[in-house]
Order: structure tokens, then C-alpha cells, then sequence
């Protein structure tokens, strides 16, 4: 059963249409599909980010995916940074700027991926030249982390 309604997906693929600029890639760090089950790698919810993730890059050819194991290419999720599973990793042209999102992006947080994807395509932040003028200034990298809930 599609996570994305046939309503949703028109309504999406007529906004990337408009709106991605610049292509974005999803990384989904995950675990592959396995007869066994080792306690303590159990991803009750890698399956449906991976269906929702799948059914999202289907809409615009200004989306890739691609999928790592987070068991067996524990390398690449610790360059990413990415410490437990399902995480999204968004860069714009394959490097940059990225965004980590750790779980399923559904209900509310549906709408929190689809605006970074379209803020991660855009040639220039939305940020006022003011603001972008004083982050300049930061000669340190910063760790910034946004909690989101619906409460």
C-alpha cells in the first residue's frame, strides 16, 4: 500500500516541478533485509522510511536515493556522523551542505523533509543577507540540531 496518496504525489511532483533546483540526495542509513534477527539491530520502522524515501524520489528527477547498511558499511555511517538507525542524510549536488534526520518521516515530519529537500535545492538560502552576511563571521563548525513533535 503507497505511504504517498495519488492526490499527495500529483500535488508533490507539481511543486518539485516548480521548486528543486538543484539535486538533492537522500542517503538512508539502514539495515538490509534478513532472515536473522540479532537483538539489539532490531529497525521496526527501516522498512517504511525506505518505502516513504522510495515513493518520494519517484516524484522528480532532481531526487536520488541511496541506501547504506549501517551494520555492514558502519564506515560510511560513521563519516556521516550517523549514530543508530533509520537517518536520512540530505547534500545537494552529492556534497555541501547536509541535513541528518534520524526516523520515519511521516504525519508532521512528512512536511519537515519536503521543505528541507526544497530548501537544500535552492541556489541561495532563504535567509535575509543580513543573516548570511553575520554566519560568515562563524569560523568554527557548529552542531545544530531541531526536535520536532507534534505536541
Amino acid at each position: 500500500m503507497p505511504f504517498i496518496s495519488p492526490q499527495d504525489r500529483q500535488a508533490l511532483e507539481e511543486r518539485f516541478r516548480k521548486e528543486l533546483k538543484r539535486k538533492v540526495t537522500l542517503r538512508l542509513f539502514t539495515q538490509t533485509a534478513s532472515q536473522l534477527i540479532i537483538p539489539g539491530r532490531e529497525c521496526p520502522t527501516c522498512p517504511q522510511t525506505r518505502q516513504i524515501l522510495e515513493e518520494l524520489t519517484s516524484l522528480s528527477p532532481m531526487l536520488e536515493m541511496e541506501t547504506v547498511d549501517f551494520f555492514s558499511q558502519g564506515k560510511e555511517a560513521q563519516e556521516s556522523g550517523v549514530e543508530r538507525i533509520p537517518a536520512i542524510v540530505m547534500t545537494k549536488d552529492g556534497a555541501g551542505s547536509n541535513v541528518k534526520y534520524y526516523g520515519m518521516p511521516s504525519g508532521y515530519e512528512f512536511v519537515t523533509i519536503i521543505e528541507d529537500l526544497i530548501a537544500l535545492s535552492q541556489p541561495r538560502s532563504a535567509l535575509s543577507a543580513d543573516t548570511r552576511k553575520k554566519l560568515k563571521l562563524v569560523d568554527q563548525d557548529v552542531h545544530i540540531q531541531v526536535f520536532v513533535t507534534p505536541t
